[in-house]
């Protein structure tokens, strides 16, 4: 039947007593044309009025209380619920957070090093590198606190991190030569070495 849960719908509001005036007599009319409506909302008042009569319980004075206490709080946690409906930007702080206390001490770290990114041989005298005459270095020369005389050549960079003396003739270095004294500079040279292993 078409009219069927429009009406049903229309009969348990007027029943609560939640209907208006017009929806009540919009019902009543329909009901006197439509039988099988009519014993539908008959049936429902005969019921509605059998539960009326029924007594009601009287609860003891801690039901309401231990009722809530056993309900799931719908709460959610503002911390715990932040971070697992945002993996990816957690994932990329603590990466950051890492990854910043990882270049901060290696920064701070004012231990001498050297290192030949590619084939030759260097020389040491103290803190001091020395490229050997005769010395030809295929690659880069990084030095790190320290100071660097070059005889040789080098055929590349030659990157000096917080390291102010260099000793070389013109020509003995075919690449260019960077000073890398501020985090900022420091940091961008690691970004690019990375890139220029990846591709």
């Amino acid at each position: 039947m078409a009219c069927s849960e429009r009406i049903i719908q229309l009969m348990h509001k007027v029943l609560d007593g939640d209907a208006t005036t017009d929806e009540e007599d919009k019902l009543m009319k329909h009901i006197e044309t439509c039988e099988r409506c009519r014993k539908h909302y008959e049936e429902l008042q005969t019921s509605t009025s059998l539960l009326g009569q029924l007594p009601h319980p009287n609860p003891s004075l801690g039901f309401t209380d231990s009722v809530r206490m056993r309900l799931p709080s719908n709460r959610k946690p503002l911390v715990g619920g932040w971070f697992t409906r945002h993996p990816v930007i957690v994932a990329a702080a603590i990466f950051m957070i890492l990854m910043s206390g990882y270049i901060f001490s290696t920064w701070n770290d004012n231990s001498f090093q050297a290192t030949v990114d590619g084939k030759g041989h260097i020389a040491y005298r103290g803190n001091t590198v020395i490229v050997p005459k005769d010395e030809v270095i295929n690659g880069d020369l990084i030095v790190q606190n320290g100071k660097v005389k070059i005889e040789g050549k080098v055929k590349g960079d030659v990157v000096l991190i917080n390291s102010q003396s260099l000793q070389a003739s013109a020509g003995h270095v075919t690449g260019d030569i960077e000073q890398i004294n501020k985090l900022v500079s420091w940091v961008w040279y690691h970004i690019k070495h990375f890139f220029q292993i990846i591709f």
